[in-house]
């Protein structure tokens, strides 16, 4: 048998994760499939398994009904889908997350992600407000000193690592800084969530919520032009045209003008606004005032 076989660490995790998956396995079959022998399965099974509640026998070997665990490659998948991240990796398949979720195999990936708010600092209200919504309940709240009754609780959303609450006010489809509010009760009526509403905020690409969003249409300069093909750095963006000297016209769909300035400036002097009118006459004023101060 070659010495050259599947790596310790990875031949385990590997196991761990189909047995949690319900699998019975041959001890032959994973011989042949991890390029060892036989007696290497076993001393796996007798030593780095060991912890694990096995029935086996000379060949076969699986977890006690009752040790079954109930997360799966496909529970993972789930969860990598929810919290942002499923398009971040090429791809997701067991093979794959038996590598990255092995601590002890050399992995070769580094993910470095956004900065989050401290969790500390919302978890009380972000479990209160998960039990609530899920309960279907109306609540009453202050935020930044105004009072809010009657309030329809649809989503707790996580957007640029900031948490806020997605919920209808009156018939207004807002958010919420979780940190900022306060006084949180539920009160006793439930209330039947819209699906269109449910709709907005799954396309919505951020916290801003407003039916009445315009277009701002920009030139990327060519110097900066690949980041943007790379990925959307202005909200809902869309490329609508590569022009002949490497620039861009690009595209965003925007509630607020201060969901966009910051976003402008951060790019000066790369970026040149076309239209609105409104947005390129309130970028110059902010410009002059800048220089001036």
């Amino acid at each position: 048998m070659s010495s050259k076989g599947t790596p310790p660490a990875e031949r385990v995790v590997l196991m761990i994760t189909r047995l949690n998956d319900g699998e019975t396995l041959s001890k032959n079959k994973l011989a042949e499939e991890f390029n060892v022998d036989k007696r290497t399965i076993q001393r796996d099974v007798n030593e780095k398994l060991a912890f694990l509640p096995i029935n086996h026998n000379s060949d076969y070997f699986q977890l006690e009904p009752s040790a079954l665990g109930r997360l799966s490659p496909k529970d993972i998948r789930n969860f990598s889908e929810l919290s942002g991240v499923g398009k971040l990796f090429p791809n997701l398949d067991t093979k794959f997350l038996t590598k990255l979720l092995s601590q002890a195999y050399d992995s070769p990936i580094t993910v470095k992600g956004h900065s989050y708010e401290a969790i500390d600092l919302v978890r009380p209200v972000f479990e209160k407000l998960e039990a609530i919504i899920r309960a279907y309940k109306i609540i009453q709240f202050t935020y930044k000193d105004k009072q809010y009754k009657n309030v329809k609780p649809y989503r707790l959303v996580n957007s640029k690592g900031i948490w806020y609450l997605a919920a209808v006010d009156g018939e207004t489809l807002k958010s919420f800084h979780l940190l900022d509010i306060k006084h949180l009760f539920e009160q006793t009526e439930t209330f039947e969530r819209s699906e269109a509403v449910l709709t907005e905020i799954d396309e919505e690409d951020g916290i801003f919520f407003n039916e009445n969003k315009f277009e701002v249409v920009v030139k990327v300069s060519k110097e900066i032009a690949q980041y943007f093909l790379r990925r959307n750095l202005f909200p809902n963006q869309r490329i609508i045209e590569e022009l002949e000297t490497g620039e861009l016209l690009v595209s965003a769909r925007v509630a607020t003008n201060k969901q966009i300035l910051p976003l402008i400036r951060y790019w000066i002097p790369e970026i040149e606004v076309i239209s609105p009118e409104h947005i390129k006459h309130q970028l110059l004023n902010q410009l002059k005032n800048y220089i001036s101060s």
